[in-house]
């Protein structure tokens, strides 16, 4: 289920918002602080934020900053009052998807949010773009594994396009008008990834109600499961059981379920030696191994750059005020440059930034803007023996946390996973050192 996270301390407007959230439809939970807010944001799964700029104590910029530190692609929007517009559009150079200026009719946020889950969802305005060597040879592995039934295995870094190739190879498939599902091993966690995948049903746990899990929801379609290299191996023996027995059981539910369903996998790991390191079953691996397809990364096709910068203005320059109509040179050759870790993600992030930004008819160099790297201050002030080997093991510990956090691009879950360490202890640890800004 979707879910909005709403945080507004002006409490008649924020119970003015839940109300229309209501007759829309929309899910929500709100909170009237941001530290409120990041805790329930750690506790629960969201689809959309809704953050106001001016907060008691921790303010909406900063919260912004530390959600994005956890989950960089989480879509925010900005409340933001007149007079504020410049904090507004620093925000969006920070990550925020957009801003809207209060007054405002609520039905234009809500339109937002639900082109934003829309997108996510359904994000049928997407598709492959490129005319690159590589790209070519993997549309055409998945036009062929698309007229079977075969498991198809995308493998691909974070941001090369996965869940777009996948809902291709779906709509090339026979199953075309069948549903697509979408679950993420990463995004979710642990303890809600089973009844996310499998259901639930009511009364097995206190307070909790019945829910259809995403492999029922796919049935006649297309389950796509990505980063499957980060699902707990509990699940991934009844993952092979699906596959194989075409059945299932709900989370406290006793009948086994037939399911007509095909499987599409992904993950930017290693699971050769996720393998050898019994992370990942062995069986399962060759099961879902079956028709691998690579995707390339931006840095290996740069010749496409041009091309998606195109589709990208095409496709958000209506959305947002304002008409740019191209790029100019500089623009153009300081994103060639760049290296460009987060793939075509990071560049449809970086236009819609620079289409927000911009304040003529064409795209310059200062308004490309990439996410600053942060160095970790390692100075010693101390001679004091103790001192020293706290404040070493401190900072080797933020180090490795910032390392573990950035690999699995802010997923708490998996990070607490690759340091063999509870999730409540990395909780602790990253609330200790203040790493959630």
């Amino acid at each position: 289920m979707n879910k909005v996270l709403l945080v507004e301390d002006n409490e008649n407007f924020r119970k003015m918002l839940e109300l229309n959230f209501e007759k829309a439809n929309i899910a929500f939970e709100s909170c009237a602080s941001a530290e409120a807010a990041f805790d329930v944001f750690n506790r629960d799964v969201f689809s959309v934020g809704v953050f106001d700029l001016k907060l008691p104590e921790m303010g909406g910029l900063e919260l912004l900053t530390k959600v994005l530190k956890v989950a960089p692609e989480f879509p925010v929007f900005i409340i933001t009052a007149y007079g504020d517009i410049k904090t507004a559009v620093e925000a969006v150079k920070k990550g925020a998807s957009d801003f809207i200026q209060k007054p405002f009719d609520p039905d234009v946020l809500i339109e937002k949010i639900r082109n934003e889950i829309e997108e996510k969802t359904f994000p049928s305005k997407k598709k492959i773009v490129g005319n690159s060597i590589l790209l070519k040879k993997a549309i055409t592995l998945g036009k062929k594994v698309a007229a079977t039934d075969l498991t198809a295995f995308l493998f691909g870094e974070s941001g090369t396009g996965k869940e777009l190739f996948a809902r291709a190879i779906h709509e090339w498939s026979p199953r075309k008008d069948k549903p697509f599902i979408v679950l993420n091993s990463a995004a979710i966690p642990e303890t809600l990834l089973e009844s996310e995948l499998f259901g639930i049903e009511k009364g097995t746990a206190t307070g909790v109600s019945k829910r259809i899990g995403k492999i029922f929801q796919a049935s006649g379609g297309t389950l796509f499961l990505d980063e499957i290299g980060d699902m707990p191996l509990l699940l991934q023996s009844k993952i092979l059981r699906v596959i194989e027995e075409k059945e299932f059981e709900k989370v406290g539910g006793r009948d086994r379920i037939k399911v007509d369903v095909r499987i599409i996998c992904a993950t930017n790991r290693n699971l050769e030696d996720l393998v050898e390191n019994k992370e990942f079953r062995e069986d399962l691996y060759y099961r879902l191994n079956v028709f691998p397809i690579h995707l390339p990364l931006l840095k290996d096709r740069l010749e496409d750059i041009g091309t998606l910068v195109k589709y990208f203005i095409d496709l958000y320059g209506g959305s947002i005020p304002g008409k740019v109509e191209g790029i100019n040179d500089e623009a153009l050759m300081k994103l060639k440059k760049h290296e460009w870790k987060g793939n075509v993600r990071e560049l449809e992030n970086v236009i819609k930034r620079a289409l927000i930004v911009c304040e003529s008819d064409t795209i310059g160099e200062e308004d490309i803007i990439f996410h600053a790297k942060r160095k970790e201050d390692k100075k010693i002030e101390s001679f004091n023996l103790r001192e020293i080997g706290e404040k070493a093991k401190r900072n080797t510990e933020i180090g490795i946390i910032r390392e573990a956090l950035s690999q699995t691009e802010g997923n708490k879950a998996q990070a607490a996973r690759l340091l063999n360490i509870s999730y409540k202890t990395l909780f602790n640890k990253i609330n200790e050192y203040d790493l959630g800004k």
